[in-house]
């Protein structure tokens, strides 16, 4: 069982685990990930491994995400939009953490979570080595800022939530930029094409090499 602790920078509470083999003093990867409108909130009880394949890879599988910190925000408003500038400045008070290897910090998000890890991205760029972005979207005429973040776009191609096309912009804009970038479009997945995306190793592994 991974160490869980249950914290708030000013306004923002959020999840943290500790990597499996947590030794003070040293530095980890940070899994840095946005929730979805499903689980806005200010209660942590929202928050289920029986309900999110993130949280059953880092509390209850043998998963590479246990090789890292895990940061999980809670967005007690109705987008992350409407709290941007407080989650920019959590992001970089992460980020500045002893804990954290700099050159290894991730980013994740699914949905409106999706759609605020990438504008998170846009906006610290210089921050981010990789990220995977599930059903998300967003300024893809402003993807070229997000140019040397390697990153893996997920989409359900019966997506009547957030449409395919949102993906399939934002990836065209990245490659029209030289980014390395990689468009994964499931055929048979609507708009949850997160629990494919997390629980298959292969992704989070990329993410921790």
């Amino acid at each position: 069982m991974v160490r869980k602790e249950e914290l708030k920078y000013k306004d923002i509470k959020y999840l943290l685990y500790y990597p499996k083999d947590y030794k003070e003093g040293k530095k980890y990867p940070v899994f840095f990930h946005l929730h979805g409108s499903g689980n806005r909130g200010n209660d942590f009880s929202l928050f289920k491994p029986e309900e999110s394949p993130i949280l059953r890879q880092i509390e209850l599988n043998d998963s590479p995400l246990q090789k890292a910190f895990c940061v999980i925000p809670l967005c007690d408003k109705d987008t992350w939009f409407d709290m941007f500038s407080e989650l920019l400045e959590f992001t970089k008070f992460i980020y500045n953490q002893d804990y954290t290897d700099q050159s290894h910090f991730v980013g994740s998000g699914v949905s409106m979570g999706g759609y605020g890890i990438y504008q998170v991205m846009m906006s610290l760029p210089e921050l981010f080595y990789k990220a995977i972005v599930c059903c998300g979207g967003g300024m893809y005429w402003n993807a070229g800022r997000m140019k040397n973040i390697k990153i893996r776009v997920f989409h359900g191609v019966n997506d009547n939530a957030v449409y395919p096309e949102e993906a399939y912009r934002m990836y065209n804009n990245l490659k029209n930029n030289g980014a390395d970038v990689t468009l994964y479009i499931d055929k048979d997945c609507d708009h949850n094409i997160w629990d494919k995306t997390y629980l298959n190793n292969e992704n989070l592994e990329w993410l921790m090499q």
